[in-house]
């Protein structure tokens, strides 16, 4: 048995992980049957779900026969941390500034931010992509699902 991607070996790793907690803390609540479902049936389902997929993305990183090549090792040089460092950053200041500024300018804010950390988006592009995820989180949690956030700065 040869580790033929350890990035897939490890990822499967912690979705596993994940869902093992889940399934877990799921069972605190009641499960029920599938006719009478409880407050822990769908977390449960989705935990095992979440199981299934980690013990798959983990057995596709494994070679029983020895046959493939080794893939190409880990690296983390300047730029990764940079990357690791910008969705981080995105995600801590989504928190702070839901609560004062709304969802559109969270989200354009965080987005854009994150867009302006990858290789692949030019600043144009990341704007682009901003804006058009703000206006469908605004359209989808706030005017179609009734969500109870404040979706602009001024109210509303």
């Amino acid at each position: 048995m040869v580790i033929s991607d350890i990035r897939d070996l490890l990822g499967g790793a912690l979705l596993v992980l994940i869902g093992g907690a889940t399934a877990i803390a799921a069972q605190q609540y009641g499960i029920g049957s599938a006719t009478n479902t409880e407050p822990g049936f769908f977390p449960m389902i989705l935990a095992c779900l979440l199981l299934l997929v980690g013990a798959g993305v983990m057995l596709s990183a494994l070679d029983f026969r020895g046959t493939k090549p080794k893939g190409d090792s880990l690296r983390f040089d300047l730029w990764h941390l940079w990357c690791l460092v910008v969705v981080a950053g995105g995600f801590a200041l989504f928190g702070l500034l839901l609560p004062v500024a709304g969802l559109f300018v969270t989200c354009f804010v965080a987005i854009a931010a994150i867009g302006f950390g990858s290789r692949l988006l030019t600043p144009v592009g990341a704007l682009t992509v901003a804006l058009v995820l703000a206006v469908v989180a605004v359209v989808l949690f706030r005017y179609l699902l009734d969500l109870q956030v404040q979706a602009w700065p001024w109210g509303g």
